[in-house]
């Protein structure tokens, strides 16, 4: 059995936009690798990408990010930032970490047919491990799970990159508690409680609340 030890995973997560009657869009990912149970800061990707045309940012998008559609004239295509993961994803077995993952995995969804290295990447979901191992809180929001666990807030929060950090510090933190109790060891440990199911031909039916736990 694998442990997570020897696992390497990626934090994911993406900034968006949700246009009326229509998914959300990603206008920035940020991608970090945690190796050996430690954030590697020589691995990270902090990319704006560039709407589908017709698409705009809202006063509200502005203020809760800081981006421009300025910002986003020169930001990378959509498809391009996710092949590059999935040329990332191919190549080893890493396992995906993130912040209420179905909200991450509904945007992967959107790209799993072309990008089959994404597709078999299996993802997390620190709200679901914040349960099993935090299970008394009034709710698993990343700043709540921040204050509870003694993690710093960024400035620059609702940033792809800048959450990346703090769910990685979240992630580790929600372990280093369990270490005492040798509950979760190895990979399939984690996985039966943490893993959400992925129907990626199906984009996930996302909910008022899935966007509240962001």
């Amino acid at each position: 059995m694998k442990l997570i030890d020897d696992t390497e995973f990626l934090v994911i997560d993406f900034e968006t936009i949700t246009p009326k009657g229509r998914p959300p869009e990603p206008i920035e990912v940020g991608i970090l690798r945690i190796k050996q149970n430690k954030i590697d800061n020589n691995a990270s990707i902090d990319w704006l990408i560039k709407p589908p045309e017709g698409l705009h940012l809202t006063r509200f998008d502005t203020s809760q990010t800081g981006i421009t559609e300025q910002d986003l004239m020169h930001g990378i295509d959509a498809k391009r930032a996710m092949r590059i993961i999935d040329k990332s994803c191919s190549k080893k077995d890493y396992v995906f970490i993130a912040q209420n993952a179905k909200y991450e995995a509904n945007i992967l969804s959107h790209y799993t047919d072309e990008c089959k290295g994404i597709a078999k990447t299996p993802i997390i979901d620190t709200i679901l491990l914040a349960k099993h191992v935090l299970p008394k809180l009034s709710n698993y929001k990343l700043d709540t799970l921040a204050s509870t666990l003694g993690l710093r807030i960024p400035e620059n929060r609702h940033r792809a990159l800048a959450d990346c950090f703090l769910t990685a510090e979240v992630f580790l933190k929600l372990l280093e508690l369990q270490k005492g109790k040798h509950e979760i060891i190895y990979l399939d440990e984690l996985l039966n409680i943490a893993k959400i199911k992925t129907k990626y031909s199906e984009p996930q039916q996302l909910t008022l609340g899935d966007f509240m736990e962001l």
